[in-house]
């Protein structure tokens, strides 16, 4: 009897292990996350042209599948999502992929903007102000005919940085962030 109540526990623990291991999640990516302290510009050594840049961006599998083919250089992870960049002369490719390592989508950017074209944006600024700085950026927001969808526009620029602006109901700016690509 006694030997039973342990084999039972016995049992009883090896599955909670189990369970547990696979709640878990996660990623099995072989690919190493790159510094955060570094740009897309300085971890880079091979600058696409447009024709290889178009056909990077026609891509359609797994992140170690892309890897393989197009030796990624740039992997940023963020709330459980990867960013993959590829820089060209004039534009960058970004992929973005799941947890899992799954395409979720590709964009192609174009990169004629420093950093430093942002540096007099303010809280309380009109859209219309970012647009006249930048009228190349992401405004996904204006364009999708939805309330619900984050009023944010993004801004990549050629010295590496990604500019984030979000805006409240009167389209005018509520918050500015700066990250490196």
């Amino acid at each position: 009897m006694r030997l039973t109540k342990n084999f039972t526990l016995i049992f009883i623990m090896i599955l909670l292990f189990l369970l547990c291991a696979c709640a878990k999640g996660g990623s099995d990516l072989k690919i190493e996350i790159s510094p955060s302290d570094k740009s897309l510009i300085d971890l880079v050594s091979k600058i696409y042209d447009e024709p290889q840049l178009l056909e990077i961006s026609k891509f359609n599998g797994s992140i170690d599948e892309l890897n393989a083919q197009y030796p990624i250089e740039c992997l940023r992870e963020d709330n459980g999502m990867y960013r993959v960049s590829y820089l060209g002369n004039g534009s960058i490719v970004i992929f973005l992929f799941d947890g899992s390592g799954n395409r979720l989508s590709v964009s192609t950017y174009s990169i004629q903007l420093l950093k430093s074209a942002f540096d007099e944006l303010a809280k309380g600024q009109p859209l219309d102000e970012v647009r006249e700085i930048d009228p190349n950026g992401e405004y996904l927001f204006l364009y999708t005919g939805r309330n619900d969808t984050p009023k944010v526009s993004s801004h990549y620029t050629k010295d590496g940085y990604l500019i984030t602006i979000e805006y409240d109901t009167s389209n005018n700016v509520i918050n500015i962030n700066e990250e490196l690509i």
